[in-house]
């Protein structure tokens, strides 16, 4: 069987939008009120064993209907048999995603709970958080900018490796 392996994978990313420091006088006792919220965004990715990638950008958390909808021109893209590598993860387990199944040029496969370690997606967002790491961002916009900088800039692990 000739098939194109995708794998896909999701992770989120936010942007604390008050302050962490502060200087203030010696001998005072300021009081800041924090609310503890955050902006964020989240990201759906996906890589091939050839190298090619796709990654979507969400405000909201990652739903059923999101990877669904991402799934969907992954399958027109390779119109072959394609077989899909996932998590774990709520979103990918809900019936809207498993539903897709029934095509017969579509086949899923999950990966053993609390091994993050085998989908080859993990290596992007560690390449990811190392572009982004150190740096303060004063807003998701900024933040929207440097993932779109570094997304750009990831370098694809080799699929093959991982199975």
């Amino acid at each position: 069987m000739d098939a194109t392996v995708v794998c896909i994978d999701q992770t989120k990313k936010s942007v604390q939008v008050e302050p962490r420091a502060a200087w203030f006088p010696r001998g005072t006792r300021p009081s800041v009120e924090l609310s503890g919220q955050y902006d964020w965004t989240c990201l759906l990715g996906a890589i091939t064993k050839d190298g090619a990638r796709f990654f979507s950008r969400f405000e909201k958390y990652v739903t059923a209907d999101h990877a669904k909808h991402f799934i969907f021109p992954l399958c027109k893209e390779f119109e072959d048999d394609l077989i899909i590598v996932l998590d774990g993860a709520p979103d990918f387990r809900a019936s809207a995603v498993k539903d897709l199944a029934a095509r017969d040029d579509l086949a899923f496969v999950t990966l053993p709970a609390y091994l993050p370690e085998l989908n080859p997606v993990e290596e992007c967002w560690r390449q990811l958080q190392a572009a982004l790491s150190n740096r303060f961002f004063d807003s998701l916009n900024d933040l929207t900018t440097a993932i779109e900088t570094a997304i750009d800039q990831l370098s694809v692990p080799e699929v093959c490796n991982y199975f």
